[in-house]
């Protein structure tokens, strides 16, 4: 099972209202067209694609875990402001797919730290160059990613920390979701445990899961080359959501990547 199968449904209850950075890809959305092409890789459980949808735009959201699209689909489907012909899904590895609409989107969108799960120069350069193959000339690249010094705030002892406590209405469940990280400096990767202990409100435990993934995080200047050596012109880059630029101290680093010839 991928990763994000085992936790599609932690993920939406954890993640579902957070849109602190909707606002940055309407803003962008808006200046291109009142109905931007957009497509998304590793789109999750579809936080932003059910509003960019709603706000006019077309969406196209790919992602490799199947239970993740699995509840993207059900949000669409169940929203009353978005006809069938505005969105579509894929299941797809985004290092390889290749949509029909190559060279006709807008804006793509490689959003809250979703790039770092590619761990080789070769996963990075293939994800990037089918965001470039999927963009018209002009088109926009966003990467949202943590800022350079994110690494050496994480904790590198292997111990549990409780991340979240959760309330799954639906299944009348409590869920204390635990993390564990562990630095690998030579490889620039960060690899995240996660124990997932689901209880019924009251206390009885109903399941426990052990969930393992890595992340490769990505410096500003390397990020530069890989856009530049896959048909993007020099980014521009940003610290947070309001685009205030990047610098000492920003909590985000966004860059923003035009599609060039």
């Amino acid at each position: 099972m991928l990763p994000y199968d085992a936790l599609a449904r932690i993920y939406e209850l954890q993640h579902a209202h957070f849109l602190d950075d909707l606002t940055l890809y309407l803003r962008l959305a808006r200046s291109i067209a009142p109905q931007a092409m957009i497509l998304e890789l590793g789109c999750g459980s579809g936080r932003l694609l059910l509003p960019l949808a709603e706000a006019g735009h077309r969406v196209t959201g790919a992602d490799e875990s199947a239970e993740m699209l699995r509840i993207a689909e059900r949000k669409l489907r169940a929203s009353r402001h978005i006809p069938a012909e505005r969105w579509a899904l894929v299941r797809a590895d985004v290092r390889t797919m290749r949509l029909d609409e190559q060279g006709s989107f807008d804006l793509v969108l490689i959003a809250l730290n979703t790039f770092l799960h590619n761990l080789s120069r070769e996963d990075q350069l293939a994800t990037l160059r089918v965001a470039r193959r999927h963009l018209r000339t002009g088109g926009l690249l966003v990467v949202d990613l943590p800022p350079n010094d994110e690494m050496a705030y994480q904790p590198d002892d292997g111990v549990f920390q409780l991340e979240a406590t959760l309330i799954d209405p639906q299944a009348g469940s409590e869920i204390h979701k635990y993390v564990a990280s562990r630095i690998f400096w030579a490889d620039q990767e960060q690899e995240l445990t996660y124990r997932i202990e689901e209880r019924r409100v009251g206390g009885e435990m109903l399941s426990e899961q052990l969930v393992t993934l890595r992340l490769r995080h990505v410096f500003r200047h390397e990020m530069e080359l890989l856009l530049m050596m896959s048909g993007f012109a020099e980014p521009a880059w940003y610290g947070d959501y309001e685009m205030h630029p990047y610098g000492e101290g920003s909590p985000r680093m966004i860059a923003l990547a035009q599609a060039i010839e």
